[in-house]
């Protein structure tokens, strides 16, 4: 058995330490997430106006401040009284705000924090075996997904085309974001009651434009010269999953017959990047459904192998315009354009119900008499003895500042996949009922990335609607609020940022100041320790069984490069900026219990 520890991941938001157990097949038998910081933020918000939490929890994480910003929103909604009374013109800009941050977030894990990995020399060299088509896709990823200041064997690689263009694309959506927000990150737009800010008709237009532009990279780059619209309508509104599924792999033979003849796998040749990795990533559709001679087998890891142990949530995301002004915080699926839900590990869903949501402590590094709390009593008492505070402690100890959330009392995957799983997305669930019927694991690495890029699609398609049909510039944009409306008050705001369920909690006393302040983010659900009964957090499970090294192992064990780990780990997008949080230790604020 062999110790492999990663610390700390990088290209993710924070700081973040893996540590795994391997045996000499180079498969993973134990895995310990540990978040690094002490999460301290809830605490910044005690005795403060409610009304600051909108802006005040954005700094939370400059990445998804968007999502935060709204989440809080929700939660002063309900906690001022309002929920039932915010102009819809206001939820609709909400939607508008909350869409643009998302496909932003996306386009920056798809092509800069994940797809950096398909340039390792591992790959180079598994390729390598394969003549002529294994040395055309590696001059593509390396011509493509190349990042900054890299080198190989002492050799300088340049930037990849598509890692460049989506970083320009970040910027272009960013600009959008501060159209209306004043600024990207932490814009100051979302607020109690409705929104700061409502767009003018000039503002759709340059919207709109900042919109196509990007589809244009979408079109010509992302899915290799097909209108996003011919792609959506053949896949997000085929009449079945099959019928989605057939599409796509009908579209990879098309270009596999051609390629496998002239060895071309270029843009210019129809290969963008959903195409190269759909059918590069999957050992089932590349090699078993295509005949390619060789695949990243990205659809054999990542998958969970008890389903009694893990779940898959949603809080639902986007408020649905045609229901006219006010929405229910408890969020019925009926309510959001991409509805709530838990569906359990077997792939059967359930109604969402949030009194289910709890979090232990019992493996983290915070003091809590309790096994399990819900948010409303939540609690955030980080361990002050140093001493206690160890890492390297065996699996039933305490191990990471990242608290564990549960729904009944299962861990939970959120996110892209989640979320296309609970809304029933037809390519989505098609290839989920592939893969299944063809006894490869599902979920898997491969299907959490291309949910992500299914998703931006999709709501790209929303975000059109929202701006053209369903924002009235001359509507109202926000209803009155006083301070005096949150005594003895609480509420709940329940969202979902890009990497999954979002949920803020808070109340106040008869000052209307804050009481408590609790936030249980995407990545404390998909990065959690184990919880109270000792069931290990999603990218624990995912990681249990997982080959170390490329291509499951296909070039034999190397300890050394785990990308087994790496790969598993980032298809969760991690962020732990949103899951811990730093605390204060210069002592300027005696309220703020911190650690000494």
């Amino acid at each position: 058995m062999v110790r492999v520890t990663i610390d700390q991941l990088t290209r993710i938001e924070g700081h973040y330490r893996i540590d795994t157990q391997v045996n000499e097949e180079g498969v993973i038998t134990e895995a310990r997430s540990s978040g690094l910081m002490p999460r301290g933020f809830e605490r910044f918000l005690e005795k403060q106006d409610p009304r600051d939490a909108a802006l005040l929890t954005q700094r939370i994480c400059g990445v998804c401040p968007t999502s935060h910003s709204i989440a809080a929103s929700n939660a002063l909604d309900q906690l001022f009284g309002v929920e039932d009374s915010v102009p819809k013109d206001a939820l609709v800009m909400r939607n508008i705000h909350q869409s643009l941050n998302m496909m932003t977030s996306h386009v920056t894990h798809i092509y800069v924090l994940w797809a950096p990995d398909l340039v390792n020399p591992a790959y180079r060299d598994l390729l390598g075996n394969y003549g002529a088509v294994g040395a055309a896709v590696w001059k593509e990823f390396l011509g493509r997904y190349s990042p900054i200041s890299y080198r190989i064997d002492g050799v300088d690689i340049p930037p990849g085309e598509a890692y460049i263009r989506a970083i320009r694309e970040k910027r272009r959506l960013h600009e959008a974001i501060s159209l209306m927000g004043a600024k990207m990150p932490h814009s100051v737009m979302a607020h109690v009651g409705g929104v700061t800010y409502g767009a003018t008709v000039a503002d759709i237009g340059q919207l709109a434009a900042y919109y196509w532009k990007t589809m244009d990279f979408v079109e010509k780059y992302t899915l290799g010269g097909i209108p996003p619209e011919t792609w959506l309508e053949n896949t997000h509104l085929a009449t079945s999953p099959q019928k989605a599924v057939s599409f796509v792999l009908n579209r990879l033979q098309e270009l596999t017959d051609a390629s496998l003849v002239s060895n071309d796998f270029s843009y210019t040749a129809g290969w963008g990047d959903v195409p190269l990795f759909a059918a590069f990533g999957s050992e089932l559709l590349g090699e078993e459904t295509l005949n390619l001679p060789v695949s990243l087998k990205f659809d054999r890891s990542g998958g969970y192998n008890d389903p009694g142990k893990i779940g898959f949530l949603s809080y639902g995301v986007y408020y649905k315009p045609e229901l006219g002004d006010g929405y229910d915080p408890t969020s019925p699926a009926d309510s959001r354009v991409i509805p709530s839900g838990f569906m359990n590990g077997n792939f059967e869903p359930e109604r969402f119900d949030y009194t289910k949501i709890f979090e232990s402590n019992t493996h983290t590094f915070y003091v809590d008499s309790d096994a399990d709390r819900e948010p409303f009593n939540g609690s955030t008492e980080p361990e002050s003895d140093p001493a206690k505070i160890d890492f390297e402690t065996a699996p039933e100890a305490r191990y990471s500042w990242i608290k564990a959330p549960n729904y009944g009392g299962i861990p939970c995957e959120v996110g892209p996949l989640s979320r296309m799983l609970i809304m029933g997305e037809p390519l989505i669930t098609g290839l989920v009922q592939l893969f299944r019927e063809k006894g490869y694991p599902a979920p898997n690495n491969y299907l959490r990335m291309l949910a992500r890029v299914q998703e931006v699609l999709v709501i790209g398609a929303q975000f059109l609607k929202w701006i053209y049909e369903d924002l009235d510039p001359n509507g109202r944009f926000a209803v009155p609020t006083d301070l005096s409306m949150a005594k003895d008050s609480r509420g709940m705001g329940l969202w979902e940022a890009p990497r999954g369920a979002l949920g803020h909690w808070i109340t106040t006393g008869p000052d209307s100041k804050v009481t408590l302040y609790q936030a249980v983010v995407a990545s404390t659900w998909n990065l959690a320790p184990q919880n109270s009964e000792g069931i290990p957090g999603p990218a624990e499970q995912a990681l249990l069984g997982t080959k170390i090294s490329a291509a499951e192992n296909a070039l034999g064990v190397d300890y050394t490069n785990p990308l087994g780990i790496l790969h598993t780990v980032r298809s969760y997008d991690p962020c732990l900026a949103c899951a811990i949080h730093a605390m204060d230790r210069t002592g300027k604020h005696k309220e703020w219990k911190r650690v000494v």
